[in-house]
């Protein structure tokens, strides 16, 4: 086409629009895969802190056992810490295993028992005789308490859970 008024012909160059940028992209709104990524990354926190907060209420038992463990060992009386520590070890065997009822056995029993709920070594003294040791008017000798007093500290730290016991008959 013809300028109409030169006469010359139109350069087709002049009807081109300048270019046009497209807006700069935005972090918002974010896209869907972010969304799912923050919703399963705070899932996930909740359900860690969750656990680590299980965990550590459920290990409460066994902190305050050793708390006390450590308070006997300061009692003079040998015969009255040797009572104390049995209780103690009885208490903790109900926390531990309620629904195994360990207190409800002799002694004898009771130290069988603590013996299989542990993987380590503990209360294998054989020259011991708890029932005449605890319940005797007697003095009791103190030589064997820190051998007491250090497979009492191993089974409150070492002994199994509950669900991890073999299923024979325990108590």
């Amino acid at each position: 086409m013809a300028n109409p008024s030169t006469g010359a012909p139109a350069n087709p160059l002049d009807q081109l629009r300048d270019i046009h940028l497209p807006e700069a992209i935005s972090w918002w709104p974010m896209a869907p895969g972010w969304w799912i990524l923050i919703i399963g990354g705070a899932a996930l926190l909740v359900w860690l802190i969750r656990f680590f907060f299980r965990r550590h209420s459920a290990k409460l038992y066994r902190r305050q056992a050793l708390e006390k463990l450590h308070r006997l060992k300061l009692i003079g009386d040998s015969q009255q810490q040797l009572r104390e520590l049995f209780e103690l070890l009885k208490q903790t065997a109900i926390s531990a295993y309620p629904n195994r009822h360990p207190s409800s056995k002799s002694i004898d029993q009771f130290i069988v028992f603590l013996q299989r709920s542990c993987d380590k070594a503990v209360f294998d003294k054989g020259n011991i005789e708890f029932d005449k040791a605890l319940y005797s008017s007697s003095s009791h000798n103190s030589d064997h308490n820190d051998e007491l007093f250090e497979d009492a500290k191993t089974w409150i730290k070492q002994h199994l859970s509950e669900d991890k016991l073999e299923l024979d008959d325990l108590c």
